[in-house]
């Protein structure tokens, strides 16, 4: 049986919280796919690599700032490391970014504008617009990319539950890192999700593909993920 670790900061009144085991539950049974999820709070989180290791996939919640965002980003860092299948879905998306531009871009403060630190390497920052109970029409920037193929079209809509995003002050150095094979992007260019190349599925999304659940756009992202899980060996 394959496992889930959902590492997040459970609040069961967030509709965005409960949609994570709902879709996993559904699309696992409609892959006829054995998979047990777990949530973990980020406080209590075993990020040792004897507690990683008991996973086959991690899903990121919604949810910040985090009770321990360093635990967050530690797993997040072997997720990535490890080959070992990840979404992140809006402050999972968020300290996927962080964790990527501190461990692999090399900006070693990197952090996010909400914990409260006035950082030159805010990869975070607060949007000129919130994006709260928010959609927009996405699209990729590779039509011919993993992701793009999983969402079954370039153009999608994604929905939000935040007021911060990615800094586009960073974008030339995601986009010039040879790492990323796909990011999504608003028709004016902003920058809201990405995916790393060469990894079984590592995927960061600042909309929040449960909300669409069982729909026929971004939910697809989810119904990859759990594949991705299914086929780890």
């Amino acid at each position: 049986m394959k496992r889930i670790a959902i590492i997040g900061d459970f609040n069961q009144n967030e509709k965005s919280h409960v949609l994570i085991m709902e879709s996993i539950k559904e699309v696992a049974e409609e892959m006829n796919g054995e998979m047990e999820a777990q949530w973990i709070m980020s406080d209590e989180a075993d990020v040792s690599e004897e507690g990683l290791s008991m996973f086959d996939g991690f899903w990121f919640s919604p949810g910040s700032p985090y009770r321990n965002a360093k635990n967050v980003l530690s797993a997040i860092q072997y997720a990535r490391e490890n080959g070992v299948p990840a979404l992140g879905t809006c402050a999972g998306f968020q300290h996927m970014v962080i964790e990527f531009a501190c461990n692999a871009l090399g900006f070693r403060d990197a952090d996010s504008e909400e914990n409260g630190a006035e950082r030159a390497d805010a990869v975070i920052s607060r949007l000129s617009c919130t994006l709260m109970n928010q959609k927009e029409q996405l699209e990729m920037t590779d039509p011919n990319s993993p992701l793009a193929r999983t969402a079954g079209a370039d153009k999608f809509i994604g929905e939000y539950r935040c007021n911060y995003g990615f800094n586009e002050s960073f974008r030339g150095a995601f986009q010039n890192s040879g790492e990323i094979t796909a990011i999504v992007e608003t028709k004016n260019g902003c920058f809201r999700g990405f995916e790393l190349k060469e990894h079984p599925f590592f995927v960061g999304t600042l909309f929040i593909p449960q909300l669409d659940f069982k729909g026929d756009d971004s939910y697809r992202i989810i119904k990859a993920f759990i594949n991705a899980v299914l086929n780890m060996e």
